[in-house]
């Protein structure tokens, strides 16, 4: 999984679908993750994307990204998460992903950077900002891509 994530062959729905771990994600397309979205991810994509940034449990839980009680209960009742959260959480996915690649899958210096507090953010944590929507996430983006660059702003 996660070299194909680094493979350029693959497009960033099919990379994304796989950090998700959906099913068929060698096959996603654009539109077909805009689909998924829309009928919603499965709960455990939240506990999914989790161990991908941090496989140990050390510093991240479910609960970072999706409220502790709404998690449970759509794993109780088998339901999908609805539009609103699986966009949300694919719009942190987004940022799990990019952070990854610049820390060269660094578990602990991703969440080290996703939990810190950030000046460029108000004081707020990269994961706070991106969770609460996907302006907040693609913010988040942008900063990565500043950092990336060598840009201060």
């Amino acid at each position: 999984m996660s070299a194909m994530l680094l493979e350029n062959g693959y497009s960033e729905a099919t990379r994304l679908a796989a950090f998700l771990g959906l099913p068929k994600a060698k096959k996603m397309s654009d539109l077909t993750l805009v689909e998924r979205v829309e009928r919603g991810f499965p709960p455990n994509t939240a506990s999914i994307i989790i161990r991908r940034v941090d496989p140990k449990g050390q510093f991240l839980q479910v609960s970072h990204i999706i409220p502790k009680s709404t998690y449970h209960r759509r794993i109780k009742k088998m339901q999908v998460l609805t539009k609103d959260e699986s966009e949300k959480i694919l719009a942190l996915a987004k940022v799990f992903v990019q952070v990854l690649r610049q820390y060269h899958g660094d578990s602990k210096l991703a969440a080290h950077f996703l939990l810190r507090e950030h000046a460029m953010l108000g004081g707020r944590t990269p994961i706070d900002v991106a969770k609460e929507s996907t302006v907040g996430a693609d913010l988040v983006l942008k900063l990565l891509a500043q950092a990336e660059a060598g840009i201060a702003a």
